[in-house]
């Protein structure tokens, strides 16, 4: 039924009675449930494609071969996602957010399509990059569509409800992954992408409503600007990445500071451009500045985040140390993710006047977290390792709604949906520096080294686990002003209205 523009809210249908009150039920009634299977099915089409990918990449490798480039798989879908997740709000803003669903969905699809016909390793990284430029757009665009669609009272629910959705992937993906890889059928991991991209689709063209010209009050921006801004983005984390997998902790750290350096110069163009010729901007203001209050949020987000990496290190441990079969390894892998998305769940259906607790519980839980992994690791018990696990996907998961939802509240009005994709661009850009830093640090504990043995390579991951909790407590004082920006920043908004 056609909806008049008067008719809607930032281009879609208005909201219902129902969101008044900050209930699951709300979220999840009426027109609401509509918008909601938009944005958790775009998320879930890229969170279950990465799980899924990695269960058949050997199968994939060995039949189109390229196994030296391997890790490329995941690298340039990483660079492409990164690059999809800063478009994001100015695609949704030049395009409306149906029309910025439909261009991404297409982009997955069509790098599902090449993934599923490649022939070549060199077919095959070309459908991974669109994958992930695709991806990246979808899990962004959700973060947007909470902004611009529910109200304030939702939006911490709505971010759990994501969470939830990469658990659901994280332990349905390796299953699906392993039944088409072990019936020789790997090609249809990405056919099936397909039918659930046309699904989605579907509703986003019922549910959301189209839009002719940009967010109001929102500056323009420019193809050759935004293509050197990406460039600058995607050369700074190809450098994290390669430094990540050098083996020397030399050129490691200097991978890590020529990424940093891009970084920073990138943050400074798109600054300038918004500034002197009011160019829309990739990144929100102060996003990556410590100081700012969106700034100090992302990096206790980031710091909590990145740190997760080291987990990668745990399945080598179990199946090529301890001799455990691969199905512990990768039952294990799953246990970060699925706390995360049951104390994302359980936190945010407690209510906001819990929320300080919650993201000082955050660095603290994570800290924990990893120092009882690294010790855990030790002992050879995967019932230890399993419940030491646990704090650090249930810190990530507590705080990460509450502070996303700070992310949008301090953002200026007109870079809301520039605050929002923002999420979504922090998480990838702390996990690309957060590996780099536990290959280096593994590298020099030792882990490469094979004149030290077994007990060497457990040795050099418990200094690993042990080095990376410094990340997570270094959060917690920038959690307390996170918290104290927070009650001032309110209380001057009670006291204008």
């Amino acid at each position: 039924m056609p909806v008049n523009s008067d008719e809607t809210i930032d281009g879609l249908r208005p909201m219902t009675e129902d969101t008044a009150h900050g209930s699951w039920r709300a979220l999840l009634r009426g027109a609401n449930f509509a918008r909601s299977v938009v944005l958790a099915g775009g998320a879930a089409i890229h969170a279950l494609s990465i799980r899924v990918v990695v269960t058949v990449l050997p199968a994939a490798v060995a039949e189109i071969g390229g196994l030296r480039f391997f890790a490329w798989t995941m690298t340039v879908a990483m660079v492409s996602a990164i690059w999809g997740a800063v478009s994001a709000a100015p695609l949704a803003a030049s395009h409306g957010l149906r029309n910025a669903y439909h261009i991404a969905l297409s982009v997955f699809v069509v790098g599902s399509i090449i993934c599923a016909a490649a022939p070549s390793m060199a077919v095959f990284l070309a459908g991974r990059m669109l994958q992930g430029l695709g991806g990246g757009l979808l899990t962004a665009l959700a973060y947007a569509t909470i902004s611009r669609v529910f109200p304030a009272n939702l939006h911490t629910r709505a971010i759990a409800m994501l969470s939830g959705v990469w658990g659901v992937a994280s332990l349905s993906g390796p299953m699906v992954g392993g039944i088409l890889a072990g019936w020789g059928l790997w090609r249809w991991a990405f056919w099936i992408d397909v039918p659930l991209a046309a699904a989605v689709g579907a509703v986003a063209q019922r549910t959301i409503v189209a839009r002719t010209g940009g967010e109001a009050g929102s500056p323009s921006t420019s193809s050759p600007i935004a293509f050197g801004r990406l460039a600058l983005i995607g050369g700074s984390v190809l450098a994290v990445a390669i430094s990540g997998v050098s083996g020397r902790a030399l050129a490691s750290g200097l991978g890590i500071v020529v990424a940093t350096l891009l970084l920073l110069v990138m943050m400074r163009v798109d600054a300038s451009g918004a500034r002197r010729f009011g160019r829309r901007r990739l990144l929100p203001t102060g996003g990556l500045d410590p100081r700012s209050p969106l700034g100090a949020v992302s990096l206790v987000m980031a710091l909590i985040g990145g740190c997760t990496m080291a987990a990668v290190y745990v399945p080598y441990v179990v199946i090529q140390v301890d001799m455990h079969a691969p199905i512990a390894g990768g039952y294990l892998s799953a246990v970060i993710p699925l706390s995360w998305t049951a104390a994302a769940l359980a936190t945010a259906s407690v209510g906001s006047a819990w929320a300080a607790l919650f993201i000082l519980s955050g660095p603290v839980l994570v800290t924990l977290g990893l120092i009882l992994t690294g010790w855990a690791l030790t002992t050879d018990s995967l019932a230890f390792i399993a419940v030491a696990l646990v704090p650090v996907g249930a810190g990530i998961g507590a705080a990460w709604a509450y502070l996303g939802t700070l992310l949008v509240e301090f953002a200026a009005a007109n870079e809301r949906d520039v605050a929002a994709a923002f999420i979504s661009t922090t998480n990838l850009l702390s996990q690309a520096f957060g590996a780099a830093f536990a290959g280096m640090i593994a590298n020099i504990a030792g882990f490469g080294d094979p004149t030290l043995g077994s007990a060497g390579v457990v040795r050099a991951v418990f200094w690993l686990f042990l080095t990376m909790s410094l990340f997570p407590a270094a959060a917690l004082p920038i959690a307390l002003r996170v918290i104290g920006l927070s009650t001032r920043y309110r209380a001057r908004a009670e006291a204008r209205s």
